[in-house]
């Protein structure tokens, strides 16, 4: 069961720096020392015997950030730098992320921001100035680079896992930004395919808040995260509402889930005789596994679930920080009334395996509530008496847990919608590492997955891919539905 998500929300609420650093070159160093440390203590691919390559990767990542310390002079710098090194991973799992009392990017933008559309970066959001490229307008280079290039460098080499699809969707706006990185270059002229011609446009750069940064990056990504919920569709189907994982009992989306469980379990048999049932997971990034296995039970049958075969299994890095991460995130479970015994007994087995295995000196403790490919002896019961259909709608923002649910929801005869998912290594269930300077955070996954059927940064394609944007629910509905 993916956690992953659960375990970061404490320390994403603690206090940040509160006097920013100057000699950022230092402050750097120190943080990228820090974080050296904690993947080589932490991550389970230093002791990964079927990835001999990772302590290199490792390696080369910080070898990479401390080349760039000559260029570090501000908050900017020292940002740039530490998210090329967690880039370098090629993980999704391994995030950097700004910690409250961070100082803000100085951002700027020429009046318009280009986003991705397939391989095509295309503008998809221009202010009412004069002299921009139209809505719509082809990018096809600036200052001598191609526009693939352009936006590999400029954005890829920062943000990584550049061969998704996924990834271009969602950080791709930011190809036409000025945020301040030392390491790319401030672009002057660019040529667009206008109406079958190709055009110039000088680019006036002007600042960008903060609020208008976010509001205009939206309109070049086309996704949004819904809320939680469901309701009936005219034909009798169901639409139902997922857009996170998210089963910290603090936070109001487990209470959100929990409830939204609780009333489609009334409505169990209805789900399963319905027509049509839409998994709406636009904007989900994942959390925790249970939730879209309980959902599964809802409407395919709990038997039908359980019956499935499962020959993947984890093991868990055994580090001090490890065990003391899931401690405390059991701790906080016990005190939630609502939650999942499963979880809690999830939870339990691994922090009790791990301290033991740890005792003994293993630095990967094998789950045994997973069974590795060949000793499964789980009896095949009847499949799902469903007959109506099953969509899952996803957009690239889907990962983590939200691709096992995907896993589990194809594997019983869902049809998947909309655009391609985002994807994920075998390394996840991360913990925060708060970095020394106070400004960051950088996640540290736990376990390894072992016997996965889909791969290594595998995203799910569409068996139907929607042309249109992703926000707008409305036609999204009448588009499945066939109307």
């Amino acid at each position: 069961m993916t956690i992953a998500g659960l375990l970061i929300g404490a320390l994403l609420a603690a206090p940040g720096a509160q006097d920013a650093p100057t000699d950022w070159s230092a402050t750097l160093m120190k943080d990228l020392d820090a974080a050296d440390a904690a993947m080589r203590g932490s991550h389970p691919g230093m002791v990964d015997r079927q990835n001999p390559g990772f302590v290199a990767q490792l390696d080369d990542a910080l070898a990479l950030a401390r080349s760039r310390t000559g260029k570090v002079g501000s908050f900017a710098g020292y940002w740039w730098a530490m998210k090329g090194y967690a880039a370098a991973f090629n993980d999704g799992h391994v995030s950097l992320n700004a910690l409250a009392g961070a100082p803000e990017l100085p951002t700027r933008w020429p009046g318009f921001l280009t986003g991705f559309d397939g391989d095509r970066q295309l503008v998809m959001t221009v202010d009412g100035g004069p002299g921009h490229p139209p809505l719509g307008a082809r990018l096809l280079s600036c200052d001598g680079s191609d526009a693939q290039t352009l936006a590999a460098r400029r954005v890829g080499d920062f943000s990584g896992r550049w061969n998704l699809q996924a990834s271009r969707i969602l950080t791709g706006g930011e190809v036409m930004l000025d945020q301040g990185n030392p390491f790319v270059t401030t672009l002057h002229t660019c040529m667009f395919g206008v109406g079958g011609h190709e055009k110039a446009y000088a680019l006036r750069w002007q600042p960008l808040q903060a609020a208008q940064r976010k509001e205009r990056l939206a309109d070049t990504r086309r996704s949004f995260r819904p809320a939680n919920g469901w309701h009936t569709m005219p034909d009798g189907g169901y639409w139902i509402i997922t857009s996170s994982f998210n089963a910290d009992p603090t936070e109001q989306n487990f209470r959100q889930l929990t409830g939204l469980l609780e009333q489609l379990s009334l409505k169990a048999e209805a789900l399963q005789q319905a027509p049509l049932v839409v998994l709406d997971v636009r904007g989900n990034s994942g959390g925790a596994s249970h939730w879209s296995i309980e959902l599964a039970r809802l409407i395919w049958g709990r038997d039908a679930v359980d019956a499935l075969p499962d020959h993947s299994w984890v093991e868990w890095r055994t580090s001090d920080a490890n065990i003391a991460q899931l401690r405390g995130f059991l701790q906080k479970l016990k005190q939630a009334p609502d939650a999942s015994p499963e979880l809690l007994r999830m939870l339990e087995t691994v922090t009790a395996g791990m301290v033991q295995a740890a005792g003994r000196g293993e630095a990967l403790w094998h789950d045994p509530s997973s069974i590795p490919a060949g000793e499964a002896s789980k009896p095949v019961r009847a499949g799902s008496m469903r007959s109506g259909r099953v969509v899952v709608l996803a957009d690239a923002s889907c990962g983590s847990a939200c691709l096992d649910a995907l896993d589990l929801w194809k594997q019983l005869g869902a049809e998947q919608v909309g655009v391609e998912t985002s994807a994920d290594s075998l390394y996840m269930d991360v913990r925060p590492e708060r970095l020394p300077s106070g400004l960051a955070r950088i996640s540290v996954p736990m376990k390894v997955f072992r016997g996965r059927v889909r791969g290594s940064n595998q995203p799910h394609v569409p068996h139907r891919r929607y042309e249109g944007d992703m926000r707008d629910t409305a036609a999204l509905e009448a588009w499945i539905s066939g109307k």
